[in-house]
């Protein structure tokens, strides 16, 4: 009977499955459940009043009223939901957005327009905070005289810090909404506090937004002058686009020989030398459009060595007392001299007496000894 009763049961429940299979398959439009954002929020309860709908069939875009094509664009393509295929979509979206916005700045195109008014020069000033005019779809980039230390930003949500590659005095600020504000301070490796007042504004403003400003300090004009100075004496750089190379200039070395057949003479570098670490051999790039290869020799046996190349330089990795430079049918050979230490006796303690030639028994240091007046 219990075993009966089971087997019922389970007979029920399957039948309750496959009816429910059923139904879904013939109305495909029937929710299999409840979502939480695509119901409504219900407006005669008073706790909702105050409540603002951000999901589901009633979502709005921040700024529809600025951009209404953006909005037209994802009103007008929800409409054919999934009736149409990916390509047939991506193809509207492209004439949707193809369209004249309309959304040109007019200040830019005034005939008394010159072109330098969206430049601005600050002069730095202690505690004194200064305000930037930021426009929405365009970077402002502030320029210091010492590089950037470190920033804070106030509000990383209406606005984006972007830092500039191989320019570390220079920060770019893009504002993502219209009509905010926020502040920003920026720490500079001189020691100095930068503090901004920064504001969003959009093409319906009549007046023009900042894209360059150069915060102007003399004090930190002139220790970077010579800073820079001093790091011209004691360094040798070596910079093609990213890549740079900085040599010590104590460090270098530069007694090497080259020989080489007359038919070969093309191939003689015309600078090598070595910082210890690497070896370094220029050419002109413009007068020797092929690069040499460079080998180390070993045993009499050329040996293939790690190179880069930056600029009119060849850097081998390397130090060694021998090379090869190789370029078709062409090479030399290249020798390192070794400097030549001169070794310099001390005395140490030693008691050195001079005599007189002709007496020999009177020494010249007793001379120099003051005198005792007699009484």
């Amino acid at each position: 009977m219990k075993k009966l009763s089971i087997s019922l049961i389970a007979f029920l429940a399957l039948n309750f499955n496959l009816k429910a299979e059923e139904i879904t398959q013939n109305n495909p439009s029937i929710s299999q459940g409840e979502s939480l954002f695509s119901s409504k929020i219900d407006k005669t309860n008073p706790v909702n009043s105050f409540t603002k709908d951000n999901f589901g069939n009633n979502q709005e875009l921040q700024n529809a009223s600025n951009h209404p094509q953006l909005y037209n664009e994802n009103a007008s393509l929800q409409e054919y939901g999934g009736q149409i295929e990916e390509t047939q979509l991506e193809l509207m979206k492209n004439a949707i957005r193809n369209q004249n916005l309309n959304a040109l700045q007019k200040t830019f195109f005034h005939k008394k327009y010159q072109g330098t008014e969206n430049t601005k020069s600050l002069d730095f000033q202690n505690d004194k905070t200064q305000k930037i005019r930021t426009r929405f779809a365009m970077a402002t980039t502030l320029i210091f005289e010492s590089d950037i230390k470190s920033y804070i930003l106030g509000d990383s949500t209406g606005f984006k810090i972007e830092e500039i590659p191989d320019l570390p005095n220079a920060i770019a600020v893009k504002p993502l909404l219209i009509g905010i504000d926020t502040s920003l301070t920026i720490f500079t490796k001189d020691n100095k506090l930068h503090t901004f007042y920064l504001f969003s504004t959009d093409y319906k403003n009549s007046k023009n937004p900042d894209l360059v400003v150069y915060i102007k300090d003399e004090e930190s004009k002139q220790a970077s002058k010579e800073k820079k100075a001093q790091f011209d004496k004691d360094y040798l750089i070596i910079k093609e686009g990213i890549a740079e190379m900085k040599v010590k200039k104590a460090d270098i070395y530069r007694g090497y020989k080259q020989k080489a057949k007359k038919e070969h003479a093309h191939l003689l570098a015309e600078e090598i030398f070595d910082d210890k670490q690497f070896t370094y051999f220029k050419y002109d790039k413009s007068k020797m459009p092929q690069i040499p290869s460079i080998f180390v020799v070993i045993d009499k046996q050329d040996s293939p060595v790690e190179t880069r190349i930056i600029g009119d330089y060849i850097i081998a990795e390397t130090k060694a007392n021998q090379f090869s430079i190789v370029l078709g049918n062409s090479y030399i050979c290249v020798e390192r001299i070794e400097p030549k230490t001169q070794k310099v006796k001390k005395v140490q303690n030693a008691h050195i007496k001079k005599y007189d030639n002709a007496n020999p028994s009177i020494n010249i240091n007793d001379n120099l000894k003051p005198k005792r007046k007699e009484l």
